[in-house]
């Protein structure tokens, strides 16, 4: 079983990013989402260009945001029984 689209939209509603407690899907963190069958693979196209700081200071600590959305949607794409490996590509 893969998520339906209602399920996808609800997962990146509940996600919610750390400094400003918007979901990634109001931020348009995510660019789009595609499952590839035969490796029962999702690829989430993220676009965190807009919320990488420019100061040097001030990068680790939005990576560390990045990362924490990355695992989460993990964790909730993980949980269906159709997906096996979930890729994050920024093209």
């Amino acid at each position: 079983m893969v998520p339906e689209k209602e399920d996808i939209i609800r997962i990146l509603g509940n996600i919610r990013d750390i400094e400003t407690e918007m979901s990634v899907l109001d931020l348009g963190l995510i660019k789009s989402i595609d499952y590839i069958e035969g490796e029962q693979k999702l690829l989430i196209n993220v676009d965190f260009r807009r919320r990488t700081p420019s100061c040097p200071g001030c990068a680790p600590i939005a990576w560390l945001e990045q990362r924490k959305i990355m695992d989460e949607l993990l964790e909730e794409f993980l949980r269906y029984e159709g997906i096996k490996k979930v890729e994050f590509v920024d093209r």
